[in-house]
């Protein structure tokens, strides 16, 4: 007999697609989108299609192990779950006994979006608190960077798009990285509007797109001032919205004295008269909208590439109008309550910057960190300067890894727990990506021993002394963390039903022109260093993008292509590489074989390669990426490393 279930896609992606899942005695034959999810409309993407294929998948791992004849010594050897839990009970009981709770580390990122993952917050505090990490991976310049103009990062929602008669595409890649925005895009071009591509890459989206603009590589920041500029000397600021909501303009029209449109233009690549055009039809639209892309977040001064297109967003008055904005997210946590996480019951705190990860734990003291329990995250593969992260990890006396599968990082751990996907969990999504709340039930149960997250540190709770506090249902958790949502009249019994839009997400952001800045007013940058990085000997900037296969390092063999990397035809006949030839990536900090392919959409100065290709099996792109720190964020500037490419000699 089949049964049809309603549960929500957890996975790290903005478009948190609706689900209806077919199940047969006892397993999933078909996965289907939700035709009422007012974002996903129905249909899914080719990631979610294919996820059963990961639940039943031969690579998955079913029952908790540990290394036999020594810690990171030898194979994985199957054991229980009694053996397991106790195991790691006793080492995090050791390690505090000797050196205190900080001498333990919870990593942790963002495997699954479900509400029950923070609950692991709740756990270390309630043990006093321990080492974990600050800063992104993601998009903290993004927030950073946002919260200085609008106080804070708020986006418009994906159904406004509709209202625009222009939309600028600027780094974003919806036809690899949000599908579910392309439908919207099309009835803007349907209903006579445009959307315009800013892309070093033509990528995917291109297609969808009426015309692309490619400025060079980790310049949109001269292109957003330039713009600005072309919009002033055409007169068409809009004056009355820059006099009442706005602060610091003086300081951003000095700004942009300072910079040529010569120098700016030149500097992105592009004529004068290509900006002028674009700033023109920006600027005249009447609304226009900008959606970014997750690329932008990648660069030493992001945070400030956020303020310069937030400022042109202002300068043409789009800011708090239907059809306008300058969005890139939302905030997860903004529907919970944080009293679970009980911070409160932490009498110790140490947290060091992820995007620092490996040289950080090497030099931290006092106490050093000598234990990590990694859940929802892979840090070796996923953080910059993988090989030195691969070396901390190789010091820590002790690790744990709660996954469905052995990767990177579980090549350094002494214990594995086997966790469940989203479709063995009860749990709920609150969105990056728009503002509807998605119930997640579970469609089957757990295959083998896997074990939800909130399973696992309950069952270390009972251990450790503290399992009352961490005890209750899925269901009654999620009831305490969506507390604030109960007078609005949403429960969680409703999300469970079906996706249901959060009442209290504005459509449109700031539309009363009230911003929680200091002044209430948007604020508008007054500096910026244009100055590009510049490493001796490593001339190319090295691009890490998202791939429309897999999401970042969740893959299985079969999904795992040859490592290879993108090069421009330019760079490919400045370096004699012909498509298909081995070549040798190098940077500062390590090197990779990989197999070149020349393709004429990606622009000069550039190697492009995908994010989340196993080390283990060749790839690794952050085995090459520099750990370098925004300016604000504390996010991981990996678009700041620098590379140089040469032919490989032939495999003995």
């Amino acid at each position: 007999m089949r049964k049809i279930i309603y549960t929500t896609c957890t996975l790290d992606c903005p478009d948190g697609c609706g689900i209806r899942a077919h199940v047969e005695d006892g397993r999933i034959v078909k996965l289907e989108g939700h035709p009422e999810h007012p974002i996903t409309r129905g249909y899914l993407c080719g990631k979610t299609y294919r996820f059963p294929e990961r639940v039943y998948s031969e690579e998955r791992q079913l029952y908790p192990m540990r290394r036999e004849g020594g810690y990171r010594a030898g194979a994985w050897v199957r054991i229980g779950w009694e053996e397991a839990l106790e195991l790691a009970a006793d080492r995090i009981r050791r390690f505090i006994a000797q050196d205190g709770s900080l001498s333990l580390m919870h990593y942790q990122r963002t495997g699954s979006w479900g509400a029950t993952k923070h609950l692991s917050r709740r756990f270390w505090n309630l043990l006093g608190g321990v080492t974990t990490t600050s800063g992104s991976l993601c998009s903290g310049a993004a927030r950073a960077g946002q919260a200085m103009d609008f106080g804070i990062r708020l986006g418009h929602d994906p159904s406004d798009l509709v209202n625009s008669k222009l939309v600028l595409l600027w780094g974003r890649n919806p036809m690899a990285t949000n599908l579910h925005t392309v439908p919207l895009l099309k009835e803007v071009r349907a209903a006579g509007g445009k959307v315009i591509l800013i892309d070093p890459v033509r990528s995917e989206s291109a297609t969808i797109c009426d015309s692309h603009i490619q400025p060079r590589v980790a310049r949109d920041a001269e292109l957003a001032l330039a713009m600005a500029k072309a919009v002033l000397d055409a007169g068409l600021e809009d004056k009355g919205f820059i006099a009442n909501h706005c602060t610091n303009v003086e300081a951003y029209l000095q700004l942009l004295e300072r910079h040529s449109m010569h120098d700016l233009c030149e500097a992105c690549g592009l004529s004068e008269d290509t900006v002028r055009a674009l700033a023109v039809e920006y600027a005249t639209a009447r609304p226009a909208a900008i959606l970014f892309g997750w690329g932008l977040n990648k660069y030493k001064h992001s945070a400030e590439i956020f303020r310069c297109v937030d400022a042109l967003a202002a300068l043409c008055g789009y800011i708090g109008v239907p059809g306008g904005g300058a969005t890139l997210g939302f905030q997860t946590q903004r529907h919970f309550d944080k009293k679970v996480e009980a911070a409160d019951r932490a009498t110790a705190a140490r947290a060091i910057p992820e995007p620092l990860l490996g040289q950080c734990l090497l030099d931290t003291q006092d106490p050093p960190v000598r234990m990590m329990f990694v859940n929802g995250g892979n840090p070796i593969n996923q953080s910059p300067n993988s090989n030195l992260v691969a070396k901390a990890f190789d010091r820590l006396e002790f690790t744990v890894v709660v996954d469905m599968f052995l990767n990177d990082t579980s090549d350094y751990a002494d214990l594995f727990l086997p966790t469940t996907t989203f479709l063995e969990e009860e749990d709920l999504l609150v969105s990056w990506g728009h503002n509807i709340i998605g119930g997640v039930n579970p469609v089957i149960a757990p295959v083998g021993e896997a074990r939800s997250d909130l399973w696992i540190f309950q069952e270390l709770a009972k251990r450790l002394g503290i399992g009352e506090e961490m005890a209750g249902s899925p269901r009654e958790w999620l009831q305490r963390m969506l507390k604030p949502m109960e007078a609005q009249g949403l429960s969680v019994e409703r999300v469970m039903q079906g996706p249901v839009r959060c009442p209290t997400a504005p459509q449109v952001p700031f539309a009363d022109k009230k911003f929680p800045t200091p002044s209430g007013r948007f604020q508008f940058i007054d500096d910026i260093e244009l100055q590009q990085r510049e490493v001796q000997g490593y001339p190319l900037t090295f691009v890490t993008n998202f791939s429309k296969t897999w999401l970042l390092s969740q893959m299985t063999s079969a999904e795992h292509p040859g490592p290879f990397v993108r090069i421009g035809t330019d760079t490919a006949e400045r370096y004699g590489v012909k498509d298909k030839d081995e070549i040798i990536v190098r940077s500062a900090v390590g090197q990779l074989r990989l197999t070149a392919n020349v393709d004429a959409r990606v622009g000069p100065g550039m190697v492009v390669m995908p994010v989340g290709t196993w080390i283990k099996r060749g790839g690794g792109a952050n085995v090459l990426t520099e750990d370098v720190l925004s300016n604000f964020g504390e996010m991981a500037a990996y678009g700041d490393t620098r590379v140089a490419i040469e032919l490989a000699s032939p495999a003995l």
